[in-house]
């Protein structure tokens, strides 16, 4: 069976950023509209004046959920003489002080990648990273993630994470989990072994507003083994496999995870996951389904023991 359900859409200001992370940003806003999630940003073509500006900008914040902001290695020169500060400045100062209301929601996502951040950053820039890191509090994420498809995962976690819901969860031997981009390779493996194991399966999806996190875990509390399966998403792969152990206890889960690639992928080759409670095989794609029955035998019987 593949589930399939849906959850309220995020409202998500994006602000503006350096001419550096322009292609990043783009990038970054497909990712959130494939993740069913409203982009909101000021309309350049709509806006006459700065008050305008500053009007429309507060606007957006306030009908936000939450806001991304996305730094660079350059510094946005652009000055809002109104409020006497820089454009980067003003937005996340807005975006700040509505995540300090009490009892707000509001969450600001700051975005700093390490493939950015390791490049040479311009003096101005430098110091108001500084400031921005300087003011994070409870209600504002730090991520230095590179992937915009794991930072969006990531935020959209903690967006939903006091959103729990109960979903249709049925007892199983082997609950498999893959990526929408790895689907087709995916359904030849469950298509395999499905004969001589029960399997319920779930792929994951970046198509609407889902919180697959607090499913992923009340089916895994109902299920033998567990098999998370990447193909061409690695990028994807490994940190949802480090999310899923965590959120299952870690070292103390009941449930062995089995983090399996497909080895005929180049940039597979040498990734791992090493934790108590996980098997890690990268394996030729053929190989697969066999590796997964001798590590299911392998758990079934040690359980019956």
């Amino acid at each position: 069976m593949l589930f399939d359900f849906y959850t309220k859409k995020i409202k998500v200001f994006v602000a503006e950023v350096s001419e550096d992370v322009v292609p990043l940003k783009n990038l970054l806003e497909k990712v959130l509209e494939r993740a069913g999630m409203v982009v909101l940003y000021p309309d350049a073509s709509d806006i006459k004046n700065e008050k305008e500006f500053i009007k429309q900008t507060e606007d957006l914040i306030q009908a936000a959920d939450c806001s991304i902001h996305l730094l660079g290695k350059e510094h946005l020169n652009t000055k809002i003489e109104e409020k006497e500060i820089f454009l980067q400045d003003f937005q996340f100062t807005t975006a700040q002080k509505k995540s300090d209301i009490p009892e707000n929601d509001f969450k600001v996502f700051v975005w700093h990648p390490e493939s950015v951040s390791e490049n040479h950053v311009a003096p101005e820039q430098d110091q108001f990273i500084r400031s921005v890191r300087q003011r994070i509090h409870h209600n504002m994420i730090f991520s230095n993630k590179n992937s915009a498809i794991a930072f969006v995962e990531d935020m959209r976690a903690v967006m939903y994470s006091d959103k729990h819901s109960h979903y249709d969860i049925h007892e199983t031997d082997l609950f498999f989990i893959y990526n929408e981009l790895d689907a087709d390779s995916a359904n030849g493996i469950i298509d395999l072994i499905a004969d001589v194991i029960d399997i319920r399966k779930i792929e994951i999806t970046l198509s609407d507003a889902v919180d697959y996190s607090e499913l992923v875990v009340q089916q895994i509390e109902k299920s033998k083994f567990v098999v998370i399966y990447f193909q061409r998403t690695s990028d994807w792969a490994v940190p949802f496999v480090q999310q899923v152990w965590k959120k299952i206890g870690g070292a103390s889960s009941k449930v062995p995870l089995l983090f399996i690639g497909d080895a005929n992928i180049e940039e597979n080759a040498y990734l791992n996951f090493e934790a108590p409670m996980v098997i890690t095989q990268i394996v030729a794609q053929e190989l697969i389904p066999i590796e997964i029955k001798v590590q299911y035998d392998k758990v079934i019987e040690e359980q019956e023991v």
